[in-house]
């Protein structure tokens, strides 16, 4: 270890790690605050961690208890702001917090006690989902710069409550009995929090001899140790100098770029997809009763094949019950929901409506289990729980899966989301499961495509109709403005796209498909009026593509990259889907004017993103064709520059301005 680990380690080993003890007025961590350093060590941060270190003592039965410990310094008024009180989030149903130590060190060495009852106990603000989380905040003084504030708070259980608990301290055991998991993150927290950079973080977990565990280090490097005691094993881990961590626009979750420990006692990814299948089985989440088994007739009536009876299952699941997650007492967490109380509440988070959707397809007839599995980042080889999300498998005769997502399938037209490529998951089957992969789907499959039809006059005025549709999660993106407003303000959504392309543009008429038709594209056409849109001058007119400020201004809801700003990064870029969008627009000229020499074609990029297309002449028209396409759902922060240069191209119109000549020089 480095000097200052030892020096910080020794300290504890003097103080004290056990107990909330008074201390000497003079702070024993002066020094280490001293050569913390000040600002100009730390550009741009407002605080720095002096130490960020935790203690946990797991018990056969997989309860932990956890003492965790911080010194945070002052750096910046900014900081003293950000210092003025501490908040520890916990369940109740599942773990329990104390506050134990609340201490001011000043820069001059004084060391002042918090008040710890005057601490609050307050519910958590909740949104979605209403499951009675709490939390403790403890207000802090006006600090100085330069002054460090240091807290300490022991806690009992785990973070989500599996299973419904028979005694007081029971509901505080992890549901998987007899074994423990653990994630630590070394910079952001497991949310994705921006966090200062630390001095040092340290993380020790003491086990039972006989409950041996497995751990790997992901990211970056992260110092390691095991040692025997009696009867006891020491894991150590920590890390100097953890980086600040703060998240740039579409990057990837945390987890998959910060450095982190993935530990756990399970021995396999098997055993938890035994243990999984077995505790929900147990407890007949997935039965039916007469109303579930109507329902599921009245649903599959017209379906000829199994292919079509999953379908509408699934999509009576994704739209029937709504995603709210009410509570259902002890138990609430990644707990399914019974079937029956899913279907008699209509709503439920991720887990409930799987279970529902499970619970109708074996109504069916169909083998089919719940899954495990994580959106948005990746799952470690090592078998500790990594999940936030709970989807489907449907057993095939051959033995394979077919996977399915409810949670994701409103107003979708796939089984599985083309948003959810490469994602990994588990399923809960009586025979256990390896962790497994949903394949890679290529940007093609998900089109966002543009078409304009445009006429234009020797006034300048416009006149078109734009067509847009879109192929698997493209045709999600063209769904989700409509299936996320009421039908009274489609047109408004519309009108919004063009007023923005052109505060001029006006809406003519709209023409919409059937949104609630899963079997289609779901496609409209808008038609639209700009008058005086382009440049007329006495010998030309100037024409910049409608269809090209349009895209723009449909952003994000049109498939596009919108807040790539900064010429670098240092994270990755993630898009959840590979992007692809076709633009085309056919301008009917003026009959008095002509095109010149149009402007040179695009081609910008290689195959990991590229911007290719130009204009090409078609009689009394012009032909305006452009493909942007991003291949992977990840592109490593070293290729950024590439998908950065093809969306700036892309937003540059004007550079695709085309002047039209009056025939005959007049």
């Amino acid at each position: 270890m480095k000097q200052f680990t030892i020096a910080l380690f020794s300290i504890f080993t003097i103080v004290g790690i056990t107990a909330a003890q008074p201390i000497s007025t003079q702070s024993p961590f002066a020094d280490l605050i001293k050569q913390t350093g000040d600002k100009s060590e730390y550009e741009g941060q407002d605080v720095v961690v002096v130490f960020d270190s935790s203690w946990v003592d797991v018990e056969e039965s997989g309860l932990s208890h956890k003492r965790v410990r911080t010194l945070t310094k002052v750096l910046t008024p900014a900081g003293i702001a950000q210092n003025r009180a501490v908040r520890f989030d916990y369940d109740p149903s599942s773990n329990k917090i104390e506050l134990t130590k609340g201490r001011i060190h000043h820069k001059n060495g004084k060391v002042e006690d918090l008040d710890l009852s005057s601490a609050l106990d307050l519910p958590q603000p909740q949104h979605m989902i209403y499951w009675g989380a709490r939390m403790k905040i403890l207000p802090i003084p006006p600090l100085e710069v330069g002054d460090a504030l240091e807290v300490e708070s022991i806690s009992m259980g785990f973070m989500i409550a599996y299973l419904a608990s028979d005694g007081e301290m029971d509901k505080y055991i992890p549901p998987m009995r007899g074994t423990y998991y653990d994630v630590i993150m070394f910079g952001s927290d497991i949310y994705g929090k921006a966090t200062p950079p630390k001095k040092l973080q340290s993380y020790t977990i003491t086990m039972p001899d006989t409950m041996p565990a497995q751990y790997a280090t992901y990211n970056d490097e992260v110092m390691a140790s095991m040692t025997f005691s009696e009867r006891k094993l020491i894991y150590n881990f920590w890390k100097e100098n953890v980086a600040s961590y703060s998240e740039e626009p579409r990057a990837p979750d945390s987890h998959d770029i910060v450095p982190k420990v993935v530990f756990t006692s399970v021995k396999s990814w098997k055993d938890k997809s035994k243990w999984f299948f077995k505790v929900n089985e147990d407890r007949d989440i997935f039965g039916a009763n007469d109303d579930i088994r109507r329902a599921v007739k009245e649903i599959t009536k017209d379906c000829k094949t199994d292919s079509s009876k999953i379908y509408e299952i699934l999509h009576w699941s994704a739209q029937a019950i709504r995603y709210s997650g009410i509570s259902m007492g002890q138990g609430e967490g990644f707990t399914i929901h019974p079937g029956i109380m899913s279907y008699n509440d209509r709503c439920g988070v991720c887990k409930d409506i799987a279970g529902m959707c499970v619970t109708m397809l074996r109504a069916a007839g169909f083998t089919t289990y719940p899954v495990m599995t994580m959106a948005g980042s990746r799952v470690e080889t090592i078998p500790a729980d990594q999940f936030n999300h709970c989807v489907v498998a449907v057993k095939k005769p051959d033995g394979s899966f077919l996977m399915v997502d409810p949670t994701w399938s409103p107003f979708n037209m796939e089984l599985w989301s083309r948003a959810e490529t490469e994602q990994h998951f588990v399923i809960g089957s009586p025979e256990g499961e390896e962790l497994m992969q949903i394949q890679k789907f290529t940007a093609e499959e998900n089109d966002f495509s543009v078409t304009l039809n445009t006429s234009l006059d020797a006034a300048g005025t416009l006149n078109g109709t734009m067509r847009i549709e879109g192929k698997s999660y493209g045709d999600a993106r063209v769904r989700r403005p409509f299936s996320d407003a009421g039908q009274d303000q489609w047109d408004e959504i519309c009108r919004g796209w063009l007023t923005k392309a052109d505060p001029g543009a006006q809406l003519v008429k709209v023409t919409y498909g059937d949104l609630w038709n899963f079997y289609k594209p779901f496609v409209f056409t808008v038609e639209f009026r700009v008058p005086e849109y382009a440049q007329v001058l006495p010998d030309r007119i100037n024409y910049v593509p409608f269809s090209a400020k349009v895209l723009w201004a449909g952003g994000a809801q049109f498939n596009v990259l919108n807040n790539l700003t900064s010429d670098k990064r240092t994270q990755p870029v993630f898009t959840y889907n590979p992007r692809h969008v076709t633009l085309k627009e056919t301008l009917k000229l003026p009959p008095e004017f002509e095109s010149g020499k149009l402007p040179e074609a695009r081609d910008i990029g290689d195959e990991v993103a590229f911007l290719k297309g130009g204009w090409k002449k078609a009689g009394g028209s012009l032909v305006l064709s452009q493909i942007w396409k991003v291949r992977d759902r990840w592109t490593p922060a070293k290729e950024y520059a590439k998908i950065k240069k093809t969306t700036d191209a892309l937003k540059k119109a004007d550079a695709l301005t085309v002047v039209l000549s009056r025939k005959g020089g007049k």
